[in-house]
């Protein structure tokens, strides 16, 4: 393989409910996703836990990563090995595992060989920005030798460049319109699992952004609160299933009282308690927005983005009722990459994987006529 076709582009968000990502070589692309979840497991462990299901599951599941002696279960196999989601250490604190893991994955989907040189971009709040640096010496030195269920990799990072949360989907409006937004002025919110970020765009000129930890895992905790035995993720995925319309039959899975009458009280405490902490925390997101953003009257729209700003869609407008609102950037995902049935989760880090596999195509372009 030439030096010019051995260069791969790999795309990550690393979000609370899960690490999303697109990974490209030449024309083939593919999307990744993997639970949140790292672990530290022993060698041996995971030897054992890998080897005879390597050839029966999708790399995604069976990820784990060696730098040294340090070595860790990502994804599904750390849920295996019972580890949490750990959502209180800074995003760029397991952000080596989890990309030493997505490359790991993308060589699997991508048939690249254990020696490539990648170009990585990362999403990452506008809080934490100011670890990119520290970030990208780390992730240097790791990805140069590190050990995979399949042996050892040595990845040459070549390119590396951070972008708060919200550009993907900011970058692709702006190649729509870009006369639009040399106009406006902008506000970009992104509310995942973990955080919520804003970024201003005045006149098409971006600032840092801020970020508060008001994403939906705050919801979660306010249900946790006020019931008793329930399961974190179980509970996240029926409340979105139950959307705006809470039903008995989203959260009777959730009990596990066998007496119908004794279910039926839970199950209708469970979803007295749902409708609460939404209040609760649309209140107190819509109150941080409203701080962060200028006078609804002085912007010129607002791009949301994000799983759980679909959630709160309605309170959402009430909320910006007077400016123009635009979801997701207008991206559109092709359905065949979207094999998680992630939807809208994905646009953010979608879209910036557009441009980064635009920008790559147009440096192995340049080297090609240079020699480089």
């Amino acid at each position: 393989m030439s030096r010019t076709s051995r260069k791969a582009g790999l795309t990550l968000d690393f979000g609370g409910s899960g690490t999303k990502g697109a990974a490209h070589h030449k024309d083939t692309k593919c999307v990744l996703y993997m639970e949140p979840q790292v672990i530290e497991v022993p060698s041996s462990s995971l030897q054992e836990k890998t080897q005879k299901n390597l050839n029966n599951t999708h790399p995604e599941n069976l990820a784990w990563v060696g730098v040294g002696e340090d070595y860790r279960a990502v994804g599904y196999l750390a849920q295996l090995f019972l580890a949490s989601p750990s959502l209180r250490p800074r995003k760029y604190e397991l952000a080596v595992y989890k990309t030493l893991a997505a490359a790991w994955v993308m060589q699997q989907k991508l048939h690249l060989p254990d020696k490539f040189d990648l170009s990585l971009m990362l999403l990452l709040p506008p809080g934490e920005f100011e670890d990119a640096a520290l970030l990208k010496s780390m992730l240097k030195d790791a990805l140069a030798s590190f050990s995979t269920p399949t042996g050892t990799m040595n990845v040459n990072l070549v390119r590396y460049e951070c972008f708060p949360e919200g550009s993907g989907i900011y970058m692709m409006y702006r190649q729509k319109r870009p006369e639009l937004l040399k106009r406006w002025n902008v506000g970009i919110v992104q509310i995942g699992y973990r955080n919520a970020s804003v970024l201003l765009s005045s006149r098409g000129v971006l600032d840092k952004g801020k970020t508060t930890n008001l994403g939906m895992a705050r919801m979660i905790e306010l249900v946790l609160e006020r019931t008793s035995g329930l399961n974190s993720v179980a509970l996240l995925n029926a409340i979105a299933i139950a959307g705006n319309n809470p039903q008995p039959q989203h959260f009777v899975n959730l009990v596990s009282i066998c007496d119908r009458e004794q279910q039926l009280v839970q199950v209708q405490k469970i979803i007295a308690a749902v409708k609460e902490a939404r209040t609760e925390y649309a209140i107190a997101l819509m109150s941080w927005l409203k701080e962060m953003l200028p006078p609804f009257g002085e912007l010129s729209g607002i791009i949301v983005g994000g799983g759980t700003a679909d959630y709160l869609r309605d309170e959402l407008m009430q909320a910006v009722k007077t400016t123009t609102v635009v979801w997701h950037g207008e991206v559109k995902i092709p359905p065949e990459f979207d094999s998680f049935g992630l939807g809208s989760r994905l646009a953010d880090v979608w879209a910036l994987s557009e441009y980064h596999a635009a920008c790559l195509k147009e440096r192995i372009k340049k080297e090609v006529a240079t020699g480089g």
